[in-house]
């Protein structure tokens, strides 16, 4: 397996560096990568100093330095929660949230071509309950063409959808009515048309595994059962005619595709077992993607990350000893596994 170096010593250092404290990043708290590597980008963090956090640009390849992209609008700053890049490596989308003490949930859409410029930034909701988890923590997904951005707001618990264009909401989850609730993972299908979510709403849980698929336009929601006690991720198709569902059942990794036209008790069309998972791992999140080479995942089990086949069942490669402070994320077409800590970091080629 082909291991290619994405940056040069130093590209991730921070610029404002504390007197004491070395320059290096603590932490990278999220990595995304465009097909075909031609940019990565990274988030790094300093622990206890939220305002040192920073977001870069990488072009491989290319003799330039990062490009940092603003994220803070206030002076306690922020840390990336999760990115993802357009489909056509224009725009990259960013969520970004804070603590219990810092209660700052955005989501930011930064467009790259001609000129790195931020298109518009929203802000996200407070938590319905005190005490879950990270304020403004926002699992993001895009659609094929770009055109509609869609996050699983964890704090809110309530699916979000925007317009890549301008940043209009597109889909409410907290207005009532009706209230569309989910949590974490979430998928947008190739044209914008559908969102499929692990279906969740506060002290409720979606019974049998339930995957929500929301049509916008028509406001049509349906639920489709898949036996798994935890979603860790979805991902359309490219055609849009199935939907893989990635989660455990039984102490074990699965991958369940589902056929989002048919009646929901027929909606399963095949089911793969993958591994067994630590206690630990069992509910983790993940984005698998779903490109030429057919769908791919990239699972955690202790410091080890393995990508794997799901139309298969098969693992495609492992890269150990990985530390907590370490990201790790798939490009769009499933080519590639990127690994970034705040030294480095690697693409690994999955052909």
């Amino acid at each position: 397996m082909a291991v290619r170096p994405l940056c040069a010593p130093g590209d991730l250092d921070l610029r404002r560096p504390l007197p004491g404290r070395p320059a290096a990043a603590q932490r990278v708290t999220a990595v995304a990568a465009t097909a075909g590597l031609s940019r990565v980008a990274v988030a790094t963090a300093a622990p206890w100093f939220p305002g040192l956090a920073e977001l870069l640009v990488l072009t491989p390849g290319e003799d330039a330095p990062p490009l940092r992209l603003p994220m803070a609008r206030r002076p306690q700053g922020a840390v990336v929660r999760d990115m993802v890049f357009s489909s056509d490596d224009a725009a990259l989308t960013v969520s970004l949230g804070g603590s219990e003490e810092q209660q700052l949930g955005q989501v930011a859409h930064f467009a790259l071509r001609p000129r790195p410029v931020e298109r518009w930034r929203r802000s996200l909701s407070r938590p319905v309950y005190a005490g879950f988890s990270e304020c403004g923590g926002l699992r993001l997904a895009v659609s094929g063409d770009g055109r509609v951005v869609a996050g699983c707001d964890q704090s809110s618990r309530s699916v979000l959808a925007w317009s890549a264009a301008d940043g209009s909401r597109l889909v409410d989850g907290a207005a009532e009515p009706p209230r569309v609730g989910g949590s974490e993972a979430i998928a947008v299908d190739g044209e914008g048309s559908r969102l499929a979510f692990r279906l969740c709403r506060p002290y409720e849980r979606a019974p049998d595994g339930g995957i929500a698929v929301l049509t916008p336009d028509s406001g049509a929601l349906s639920v489709l059962p898949t036996g798994l006690d935890w979603c860790a991720g979805l991902a359309f198709a490219p055609n849009g005619a199935l939907l893989v569902v990635l989660g455990t059942a039984g102490g074990a990794a699965q991958a369940v595709f589902l056929d989002p036209a048919r009646q929901p008790a027929d909606a399963v069309v095949e089911r793969r077992r993958l591994a067994a998972l630590p206690a630990e791992a069992a509910q983790q999140t993940a984005r698998p993607v779903w490109g030429a080479a057919g769908p791919r995942a990239a699972l955690r089990a202790d410091r080890t990350v393995t990508v794997w086949d799901l139309a298969a069942g098969e693992p495609l490669c492992s890269v150990s000893d990985l530390g907590r402070s370490t990201a790790w994320a798939l490009t769009p077409d499933g080519r590639a596994l990127v690994v970034a800590s705040p030294a480095e970091v690697r693409g690994h080629d999955l052909g």
